[in-house]
């Protein structure tokens, strides 16, 4: 079977101004379309330009609260509990789950963080950049007694208008803290330290002193009075 090719020619001289009108209506009608579709390709876009820059502005005022562990600013190789509001408004009801509970070396003392208002009951509102710091270990210590050295942190809160907020998960794991270099920087603490041991060794020696003094004098009082009887004694012989 032969494919049969048919050219199909239009001849513009043979057109009519009804035909001219017509394909003249007809090629508006398709830029008009084309332009609408342009439009609202361009308004849909636009709208997700807006979205997206009011989404961006919402999570940026919202308030973002982050736990972790911090050395301790006064205490060498102290482990601080850290909560701070990294956001830019108010956090309020701010509860924090620990799993497992803390454990300190320092629960002995009578202070355990586990049982502390601050994760019993939360805080009730955390202002932008407040920042709230619990002494909760020290690294020797911990590491020596075999406690847990990883945590997992849960912060459930609310912003500024009550509304709650998706609850933020942390891993604490300090097991990261140890084995690893650093520089020594000695402050105000360390300075206070020195001095308070300068003292102290001042007192000794002040001390050491004024015994050796007095051991001195008790020694030529003796040795003084033993003279003088040794003379009397010399004296009397010599006269009889």
């Amino acid at each position: 079977m032969r494919n049969a090719h048919r050219l199909l020619a239009v001849d513009l001289k043979a057109w009519t101004p009804e035909d001219w009108s017509a394909a003249a209506t007809v090629a508006t009608a398709l830029f008009t379309v084309v332009t609408v579709g342009i439009a609202l390709a361009a308004a849909l876009y636009a709208k997700q330009q807006v979205d997206l820059a009011r989404q961006l502005r919402e999570e940026q005022a919202q308030p973002f609260v982050v736990v972790d562990f911090a050395d301790n600013p006064v205490m060498r190789q102290g482990i601080d509990f850290v909560v701070e509001n990294m956001g830019q408004t108010l956090a309020r009801n701010v509860k924090i789950i620990v799993d497992p509970p803390f454990a300190s070396t320092l629960d002995d003392a009578g202070y355990p963080l586990k049982d502390t208002a601050l994760i019993t009951q939360g805080i009730p509102s955390l202002p932008p950049r407040k920042r709230i710091a619990a002494l909760f270990d020290t690294a020797p210590q911990r590491h020596s007694a075999g406690l847990p050295m990883k945590y997992t942190a849960t912060v459930h809160f609310e912003d500024a208008r009550g509304k709650k907020q998706e609850p933020l998960t942390y891993v604490l794991d300090l097991s990261i803290r140890y084995s690893l270099l650093s520089a020594t920087e000695y402050g105000l603490s360390d300075a206070a330290e020195a001095l308070r041991n300068i003292s102290t060794t001042l007192k000794e020696t002040g001390r050491d002193m004024r015994g050796e003094f007095r051991r001195r004098r008790e020694t030529e009082r003796d040795t003084t009075a033993t003279d003088g009887g040794d003379s009397s004694n010399a004296g009397g012989t010599a006269t009889a």
